[in-house]
């Protein structure tokens, strides 16, 4: 935004910087943003039913009002401004437009748009304040009625953007932003969004588009694009049509409100919103390479990384295999409670009855966002199972799946060699990828053979190769002493060994530097665990703490020193080796 000496302000070069920004500047002038709606009603400054109408030709904020005794004003911004009251000249008009547009000093000003919410009986439902500062920034403030934020309100529950005046006949349009809504009724075409831009997308929201006709219009960006999926996948099984439109010739990040300020017209968005694409096919177009990529192209395109839900479960397609009663269940539960306190979890546990499942399940808490599948309830893949899962997942959109066990509900595959075990886990993969949801795969090992490699526990995953080759993670829990060892590597994550410990429900990992001490080896260990809790310590303090003799302690910290576990500082204490500090 331009800063702009008072005296040297002109009309034309006002209305050219005021130019498709007239919805914004009158709001925060003081008019009502409902009143700058492309339909009859109440003049904001003479009153009436169906007198005046705000239609904002070519961006100039234009209206027209009849005042009630048939005599018909018109005009562009400037004019709208003196006919309601707010300004008493066009000399004062222009001054005020001026100011708001940039101010009249070198600090930057602000500019404050409302955009109401109303419930489908048009009652006021939620506030959202969008903040535009002339050096650039702009921030977003929403508030309900009575002037708290969203989150005071317990009962809150959220509404698609101007519901209340979407026609019966008409497909509503789904953009993002409040402003490229308006853009959008203004040139003649319902439309609407949801407060908080392209985060997420509420399943609160999904009900008021039951057996409507829905066309989403993404920004030019990964954030818009992953927006229109999530919209969509949210609605293909309640809209009676999920379509999308890319526009043509936006420019980076831009949104359709960019393209209508460009020279978009009315009748060229008519067209291309009839032959916008079927969600299902958009969605294959967008993950379908239309060629061979280029380094140079590859490394250009930005690609957000998956957020890791749990320390302890890298993102992906992760298989976690381990020996009866080792653990691994406890730890799918241990991570999935903890994922589940803000994100929801589907929990497949197919080895497990109600009663079971009650007491493996009760101690969690009932806010935790968990949804759970017991045994019996989900057929094999290919009897059921496939089309079930992809419903749940429509359904719950969660952010993990865990499955309990993988061999209760995959194709079976064996008869088929490498390819069909392998066809049948990918498959499992691929639908997972889709829905942007992390999976935790429950599978068994073997018992150890005289070749096996002792190095290597990822060899000991039960069945062909074809099992360990599909997965993006490798994950397998041993047991270690009176703990238990989780091995874990994956295509993109260095190899690591974690040292966990089951208190109660939960697990803790405990210094690394146990790890590969013999079972025997109990002074060790004993001082490792001094030294954890200490930081550092001396000899004598580890003699006088276990009450062993000072050469048993010597000999036991130059073991540990030779091994790499510990160091000796140059004040004679020790501590843990940075390789094994947490």
């Amino acid at each position: 935004m331009l800063n702009l000496e008072v005296n040297t302000h002109t009309f034309d070069g006002v209305k050219r910087q005021a130019r498709n920004r007239w919805n914004e500047l009158l709001v925060a002038a003081g008019i009502d943003a409902r009143a700058l709606r492309n339909n009859h009603g109440p003049c904001p400054g003479c009153g009436g039913k169906d007198r005046f109408r705000y239609d904002d030709k070519d961006g100039d904020g234009t209206f027209i009002c009849s005042q009630g005794n048939g005599n018909t004003l018109a005009g562009d911004g400037f004019e709208l401004l003196q006919h309601v009251g707010i300004a008493q000249s066009s000399q004062e008009a222009l001054h005020l437009v001026a100011g708001l547009l940039g101010g009249t000093n070198s600090q930057a000003t602000k500019l404050n748009t409302e955009f109401v919410y109303c419930r489908p009986d048009g009652i006021a439902n939620l506030k959202v304040i969008r903040t535009d500062t002339s050096d650039g920034k702009k921030t977003f403030k929403q508030l309900l009625p009575n002037g708290k934020p969203p989150k005071t309100d317990p009962d809150f529950k959220p509404f698609p953007y101007r519901i209340d005046e979407w026609p019966l006949d008409q497909p509503i349009l789904i953009c993002e932003g409040e402003k490229c809504a308006d853009a959008l009724w203004l040139a003649g075409f319902p439309a609407t969004t949801r407060a908080g831009g392209s985060s997420t997308w509420e399943p609160e929201l999904n009900e008021h588009f039951a057996n409507r006709n829905v066309i989403i219009l993404p920004d030019n960006d990964d954030a818009g694009r992953s927006f229109a999926k999530k919209v969509g996948d949210a609605l293909s099984d309640v809209a009676s049509a999920v379509n999308v439109c890319d526009l043509p010739n936006l420019p980076v990040k831009g949104d359709v409100g960019d393209w209508i300020d460009g020279g978009g017209q009315v009748a060229e968005l008519q067209k291309l919103l009839s032959t916008a694409l079927p969600f299902d096919v958009w969605t294959q177009q967008e993950t379908r390479p239309t060629g061979p990529r280029s380094l140079s192209t590859l490394k250009a395109k930005k690609i957000a990384a998956r957020d890791q839900l749990h320390e302890l479960l890298p993102p992906g397609f992760t298989l976690l295999s381990g020996a009866p009663k080792v653990g691994k269940s406890k730890l799918a539960e241990f991570v999935s409670r903890k994922v589940a306190e803000n994100h929801d979890v589907l929990f497949l546990a197919l080895e497990y009855n109600e009663l079971v499942a009650q007491v493996r399940f009760g101690h969690m808490e009932d806010h935790l966002r968990l949804k759970l599948y017991l045994e019996g309830e989900v057929p094999q893949w290919d009897n059921g199972g496939e089309s079930m899962l992809e419903e749940a997942l429509q359904q719950i959109k969660p952010s993990l799946t865990v499955i309990d066990v993988i061999g209760r509900i995959k194709k079976r595959g064996e008869a088929k060699g490498y390819e069909g075990e392998t066809g049948s886990l990918s498959a499992i993969k691929q639908m997972m990828s889709r829905h942007n949801c992390d999976c935790l795969a429950i599978h068994h090992i073997r018992k150890a053979g005289v070749a096996d490699n002792p190095e290597d526990p990822f060899e000991r995953i039960l069945g062909s190769t074809a099992l360990a080759a599909v997965p993006d993670n490798l994950q397998v829990l041993l047991p270690s002493d009176k703990d238990v060892v989780l091995h874990t590597k994956g295509r993109v994550i260095f190899p690591s060994k974690r040292l966990l410990r089951l208190k109660g429900h939960d697990f803790e990992e405990i210094s690394p530097a146990l790890l590969d001490l013999p079972a025997r080896a109990t002074a060790q260990k004993d001082i490792i665990h001094l030294i954890a809790e200490a930081g550092e310590i001396s000899v004598g303090e580890i003699v006088a703490r276990l009450g062993k003799q000072q050469s048993q302690i010597s000999a036991a910290c130059q073991k540990l020193s030779d091994l790499g576990k510990i160091t000796r500082l140059q004040n004679g204490n020790y501590a843990l080796s940075d390789s094994d500090l947490f």
